[in-house]
């Protein structure tokens, strides 16, 4: 099994923009010295998803250097989709990420028809927009997501051919999730159902890349349950693959995955401990070409069944949990 774990509270790269060290850990614990990246291939964002059996959510504030988005994107599986779009032009450097995903701090979005702000803080993140939009009217987001402080993760530190691509990555599942969004006249409510997770990420990537990831957060009777599993870039030192049961994180080894036609995506592990089939019900399909920027992710969501097994040789019995898995080819 590749464990390599990362030391606690060390800056990320030397001077010249290496990383210092690649693995993985179950806390945010490095800090992300941007200022060694190179300025045009520097990337930063933080995704959040909140999902359940009727819609999900998406908010994203990030950038790829030349270009950034504040956004807020809400969709059914039946491909109905509301989207709150503001574009930073070459933002660079200048919109202040935090170093790390455990930072507090708060980012906004002013402008006379886009007013947004995202407040992180220790075991909680809250999220509101108000803005005014010629097609879908008068809109208002508000939204927290929360869990406890000592909640644990998934973190890694991945490398690229390149000696100064890498990849710095926190994500966290479980979260729960309240609040309401107003938009297009129509009023969605996020409650008990709901689980939210978020996708921090600062890194240095090639121009062309692609992954696949799936995550999911479930409550089973008492008990918090998700998982995040994935591949994106050179795995040799840490996967991403993990499990998460009340606060905890049950790290993984290899996972591998097996499209059965158009029906079902099989997946399988080398340590026996994630064992999955996933139907898919809705492909969430991005598809962008703008000048040198190409990206295409088909993002499935659906059922998956079968079980999972805990550090300690407990096995959980998984039925009908709804996740996603996503596809991504980028070229950014």
């Amino acid at each position: 099994m590749r464990n390599t774990l990362l030391e606690n509270n060390k800056v990320l790269l030397d001077k010249s923009g290496r990383p210092l060290q690649y693995g993985y850990a179950t806390t945010p614990t490095l800090a992300t010295n941007n200022e060694a990246i190179n300025l045009f291939r520097l990337k930063e964002w933080d995704f959040y998803q909140i999902s359940n059996e009727e819609f999900t959510v998406k908010i994203t504030y990030g950038h790829i250097s030349l270009a950034g988005v504040m956004s807020f994107e809400i969709f059914d599986y039946k491909n109905n989709c509301y989207a709150l779009n503001s574009l930073i032009p070459f933002p660079l450097r200048r919109l202040g990420f935090a170093p790390s995903a455990n930072s507090n701090i708060v980012y906004t979005r002013d402008t006379k028809n886009y007013k947004a702000r995202i407040e992180v803080e220790d075991g909680r993140r809250h999220f509101v927009f108000d803005v005014k939009n010629k097609t879908l009217g008068d809109c208002h987001v508000d939204i927290s997501l929360t869990h406890p402080v000592d909640d644990e993760g998934i973190l890694v530190v991945t490398p690229f051919w390149h000696p100064k691509k890498f990849y710095h990555n926190y994500k966290q599942s479980c979260m729960k999730a309240e609040g309401t969004v107003f938009i297009d006249g129509k009023t969605f409510t996020i409650g008990d159902e709901s689980l939210g997770l978020i996708d921090w990420a600062r890194g240095n990537l090639p121009l062309k890349h692609k992954w696949w990831w799936g995550n999911g957060s479930k409550i089973l009777g008492d008990d918090r349950f998700g998982f995040n599993i994935g591949g994106f870039g050179d795995t040799k030192y840490a996967t991403e693959n993990a499990l998460f049961f009340n606060g905890k994180t049950h790290k993984l080894d290899d996972i591998y995955y097996n499209k059965v036609g158009k029906e079902r995506i099989d997946f399988t592990s080398s340590d026996g401990r994630f064992e999955m089939k996933f139907k898919p019900i809705f492909d969430k399909v991005t598809d962008i070409e703008l000048l040198y920027v190409d990206n295409i992710c088909h993002q499935l969501f659906g059922y998956w069944n079968g079980y999972v097994v805990l550090d300690d040789g407990r096995k959980l019995d998984i039925k009908d949990m709804f996740a996603f898995v996503e596809f991504a080819k980028n070229q950014w």
